[in-house]
């Protein structure tokens, strides 16, 4: 029987009642011509699509008391269509109505008795057209297994033939349940390691304090060029807090292209660049209520530790904070700043001086005793040193279109969970040469949510603005 690994198992600790723990999104289908779309056709297409992939089939074994990371089992008789619904957006038909929707349907925890996903096929868009709303809990798979499982998953045309069934590569193993007695003689042996682990994160987190307080690095270290500084925590912004139950989401999109001629004139990267738009975005959102801190803002990015070739499922990821530059009013400035910000935290890492957060919960603590952390951090989080203001992840996919059950994909939108003291997240998919940025938010953090997503495309004008007066003052070519 498998038991699920030491960052799989964090996710299902992160969530609380107020914190669900699952990721997702929204995929917009559009009718094909000579393919009819219906959902009984989509509820066919996805339960041989999803018969390749038997963790889709797996549900949960929990360990009493939280005293060591649960198991997957096998669900008997199973069938993908048990986790579909359906509904319909509201008449008549906005963005809005649709994102209401959506929220109030993503909020909903995923019921730990079934397997750990489900579909809701969302009817009355115009033309045709549908939109799919999925939800897969972390536990299961981070954004970049959940790309690769879709590209596997969704065809390359509309007639929805494959040359052979698509093979999902995957080392995990369900099993049969195991009686209580079992469960707890392994943990009492799993336990028996966490006195190794917790050493090791200890000493970690005090050399990366000394390391601060002697100027950012140890006296027996050698040394490394200039790095740039920033805060261990970051200043208190309107949407940190206590993060409630309820769910926005909203979203916009910029031109990929465009992003990458941005980041080739000025040699930095892609990630460097949507970094430099979210805060832009954030900043003049900010700015306009008066409320844009002098310190620079936070950001979390996770990066991927996976290898370049791997397309197993499950979790491989890690969090940098990175300083979002938001003290910085020049775009191209911002820009510069985040650059060097983000190679900086990326060259900590490689040399490990960084203190992995994420990896210390899932190996050096107990499952019930990460939980009950969890939920005093999420009770006091407008109290607690704040170790990043929001999540920005970028997730490339496909530059070419997908097809669901003979339906064009025309648009991806990332959704994405809320931490205990981030009632904001900023998730980007590129696909098919644009790149789509979903916000998911707690309304009372953030009640203007759509009026953030449209300052993210705002922030890429001023940007390449900048970028081109610079170059005319240089007497170069502008690239806009």
């Amino acid at each position: 029987m498998q038991q699920l690994t030491p960052q799989d198992a964090v996710f299902l600790s992160l969530e609380t009642e107020q914190l669900p723990a699952h990721i997702g999104g929204i995929a917009f289908l559009e009718p094909t011509e000579n393919v009819e779309f219906s959902y009984d056709r989509f509820v066919d297409f996805i339960r041989e699509r999803l018969g390749a992939c038997d963790r889709f089939s797996w549900q949960l074994q929990e360990v009493p008391f939280g005293l060591d990371r649960p198991y997957w089992i096998e669900r008997e008789n199973f069938d993908p269509a048990d986790q579909i619904q359906r509904i319909a957006v509201p008449s008549p038909y906005s963005h809005e109505a649709l994102s209401d929707l959506v929220g109030m349907l993503f909020e909903r925890r995923l019921d730990r008795t079934r397997p750990l996903w489900e579909m809701i096929l969302i009817e009355g868009l115009p033309g045709g057209r549908h939109a799919l709303l999925w939800k897969v809990h972390h536990c299961l798979m981070d954004g970049a297994s959940g790309v690769n499982l879709s590209e596997q998953i969704f065809d390359l045309t509309p007639e929805a033939v494959r040359p052979e069934t698509p093979q999902v590569e995957d080392s995990a193993r369900a099993g049969e349940p195991v009686a209580p007695a079992e469960l707890l003689e392994r943990a009492l042996r799993n336990a028996a390691e966490l006195p190794g682990h917790q050493s090791r994160y200890a000493s970690k987190a005090i050399k990366g304090l000394l390391r601060q307080l002697g100027g950012g690095r140890d006296k027996d270290e050698p040394k490394h060029e200039a790095e740039p500084q920033q805060s261990a925590t970051a200043p208190y912004a309107l949407f940190n807090g206590v993060v409630g139950r309820r769910r926005g989401i909203a979203w916009s999109s910029v031109s990929l292209d465009e992003v990458k001629r941005l980041k080739n004139a000025l040699s930095v990267t892609v990630n460097d660049v949507v970094l430099a738009m979210t805060s832009g975005a954030v900043r003049r959102y900010l700015a306009d209520r008066d409320a844009l801190p002098e310190e620079s803002l936070i950001a979390s990015v996770p990066f991927s530790t996976r290898a370049s070739d791997d397309k197993s499922l499950g979790n491989q990821v890690r969090e940098l904070p990175i300083s979002w530059s938001t003290d910085i009013e020049d775009p191209v400035e911002r820009l510069l700043a985040i650059h060097a910000n983000a190679s900086s935290a990326k060259a900590s890492a490689k040399r490990d001086e960084s203190f992995d957060f994420l990896g210390m919960m899932a190996e050096a603590l107990l499952p019930g005793a990460l939980q009950l952390l969890i939920r005093g951090a999420a009770a006091a989080s407008d109290q607690i040193p704040l170790p990043g203001n929001a999540v920005v992840s970028n997730v490339p996919m496909t530059a070419f279109p997908l097809y669901c059950a003979g339906a064009r994909i025309v648009q991806m939108v990332p959704i994405s969970i809320l931490a205990p003291t981030q009632g904001m997240n900023i998730t980007v998919l590129s696909y098919c040469g644009e790149m789509y940025f979903g916000i998911v938010h707690d309304p009372g953090l953030l009640p203007d949510g759509w009026e953030l997503a449209g300052l993210i495309p705002k922030s890429f004008q001023a940007l390449q603005a900048a970028v081109d007066r610079n170059r005319a003052q240089r007497g170069v070519a502008r690239i806009f």
